[in-house]
């Protein structure tokens, strides 16, 4: 059995490292030319996912993956504030289960890390054509084919491959848009660090349905396992930052931000969080420019059949399936847990126990009893923004929103929780 996966994500990655531990023949075919050669910060890989990943790496590999995350003391829990930072609710995250910090960047060298030729980069999918012995042809640009008896598209929102099984886009412009960045943590950057960031991230609400991200990534203060032991395959530290995002609706923005350099995207993203806390607007304009980027959110229908498809030898998971927004935290996360199932059912074919329909189905029905409630999850931020974004919602905001931080904060002190 050949499979052939489109995209070298996270989802794409995994996928194929479980598949040929399994001694499955796999090929990875990515239109990038580098696999550091992709955007994004920092990403949240929940117990699921880090189960999956341990399954599927070898121990050195998985060691090298934990040493380069943030520590598990950096996420104790999840804050949402007030526009002026002030502590409205947190929520802890469970200690019991396993929960990784890590750069996108590292996070997809480690995963593309002994695939060898097996991964093709510079190899842009265009199409496909199924054949009457049940084998898939893929096609790329520049003239060139592969044939296996799978494809799945793991080629992010926007999928060519599950565009084509549908027959339209798999996913829709969320009407929210987000500008996101680095603030390189230094001796005058850490001054100005929000105090609730030092247990997790924090998600923060303003006037105009204006909202913003905001957490500390520094591997290099406490990792999960020391950097030294990787002796197999090198762990990769990155340098500490603040990595920020803020999102509003997409009316909010002016002119045509996604034409604008990383000066300008800062400078925009200065100017809509106009009365918000100075210390937080003083490390947006302290971010690194070239980390600077403009990214419009998609999101599938949670309700809908997410793989309006019927099974056989083209299938796809991840975000060309269930798209979702940053906010959740769940993206990266879900497509790894996808990859993680399908890698099983396909076990079976391998062992003679099934056959690649049956694997299929099997897959995509699993898929959809978890897929879409991370979709609904990471769109409720997206919710709050447009509901503050009305006129009513602007004027509800400047009176509630401090009223319940104000209320929060002296509940805290009253039980003696006060950090909680």
């Amino acid at each position: 059995m050949k499979v052939l996966v489109i995209g070298a994500g996270m989802g794409g990655l995994t996928l194929a490292q479980a598949l040929r531990r399994s001694g499955i023949d796999v090929v990875v075919h990515e239109r990038d030319q580098a696999v550091e050669a992709t955007g994004g910060y920092r990403l949240h890989l929940n117990d699921p996912a880090c189960a999956a990943l341990r399954r599927h790496l070898a121990p050195g590999h998985y060691q090298a993956l934990l040493a380069s995350s943030a520590g598990p003391r950096t996420f104790t829990r999840f804050a949402v504030a007030d526009h002026r930072m002030r502590l409205l609710f947190a929520e802890p995250n469970e200690r019991a289960s396993e929960t990784l910090m890590i750069g996108r960047i590292p996070l997809r060298r480690l995963l593309a890390h002994g695939l060898g030729d097996a991964l093709r980069l510079g190899s842009e999918f265009t199409g496909h054509r199924t054949h009457p012995d049940g084998t898939v042809t893929a096609h790329f640009a520049g003239g060139g084919t592969d044939r296996g008896d799978l494809l799945v598209g793991a080629d992010g929102v926007g999928s060519r491959v599950a565009r084509a099984l549908a027959g339209r886009p798999t996913s829709f412009p969320a009407g929210v848009s987000g500008i996101a960045g680095r603030t390189p943590l230094t001796a005058g950057t850490r001054l100005l660090v929000p105090a609730l960031l030092a247990r997790g991230p924090a998600l923060a609400f303003g006037p105009g349905g204006v909202g913003l991200f905001l957490t500390l990534h520094d591997p290099g203060s406490g990792t999960a396992v020391d950097p030294a032991a990787c002796t197999q395959v090198q762990a990769i530290i990155e340098p500490p930052s603040l990595i920020w995002g803020v999102l509003a609706p997409d009316r909010a923005y002016p002119g045509r931000p996604r034409e604008l350099d990383g000066a300008g995207l800062i400078r925009l993203t200065d100017s809509l969080l106009r009365g918000w806390s100075t210390a937080v607007r003083a490390l947006v304009r302290a971010a690194d420019p070239e980390t600077a980027a403009f990214f419009g959110f998609h999101a599938a229908d949670p309700d809908a059949d997410l793989t309006p498809w019927p099974a056989g030898a083209v299938t796809a998971l991840g975000d060309a399936v269930h798209a979702m927004p940053p906010t959740g935290g769940m993206a990266a996360a879900t497509a790894i847990r996808d990859a993680d199932v399908l890698a099983e059912e396909l076990a079976l074919v391998q062992d003679g126990e099934s056959t690649i329909p049956l694997a299929v189905h099997r897959f995509q029905n699993r898929m959809a009893a978890y897929a879409g409630e991370a979709v609904r999850t990471s769109t409720q931020p997206l919710r709050w923004v447009h509901r503050l974004a009305t006129p009513a919602g602007t004027r509800a905001s400047r009176i509630a929103l401090p009223a319940f931080a104000a209320a929060a904060q002296l509940g805290r002190t009253l039980t003696g929780t006060r950090g909680a």
